[in-house]
């Protein structure tokens, strides 16, 4: 029996998983240097230990927190079902090409999905969304279709 390891579709799953990941700790360290740079703090412990002297406590999220927590929001709402389902979509007798077709696919539209948000570039956030989520899309369909 063939080891993951030993399967190209796994293995560039796994090459895309790891990417993505390192981009969703990118955002969280994105969202992190905007609070302070701004000193916008929502927790107490958070505005004492990281805050310059005096910082204060708010209520409601600089615009540029916000934005950065709009990122990773939407990152939340996408890359783990592409965890999920890319790997059930490995597991399932994926091609080697199909494996990179839609891995790459996902993921490089995923990465410009978060370049054009940093850089508040439409329609093309709106397109790279577009893209990543219709690759996901056939890839839940062709595991749906295997399992029929």
């Amino acid at each position: 029996m063939e080891t993951l390891s030993a399967n190209p579709a796994f293995r560039t799953y796994a090459f895309c998983t790891a990417i993505l990941a390192l981009k969703m700790v990118y955002s969280a360290i994105y969202t992190a240097t905007r609070r302070s740079k701004n000193q916008s703090f929502i927790n107490a412990e958070d505005a004492a230990a990281f805050g310059t002297p005096g910082a204060t406590v708010s209520e409601q999220e600089h615009p540029e927190v916000a934005h950065a927590l709009r990122i990773q929001r939407n990152d939340l709402e996408t890359i783990p079902i592409f965890f999920a389902v890319g790997l059930v979509y490995v597991l399932t007798g994926a091609s080697p090409f199909g494996a990179r077709f839609f891995c790459w696919i996902f993921t490089l539209a995923r990465l410009a999905h978060t370049y054009c948000y940093l850089r508040h570039i439409q329609p093309w956030r709106g397109v790279s969304f577009v893209v990543a989520t219709s690759a996901l899309v056939l890839m839940t369909l062709r595991v749906l279709w295997t399992a029929l």
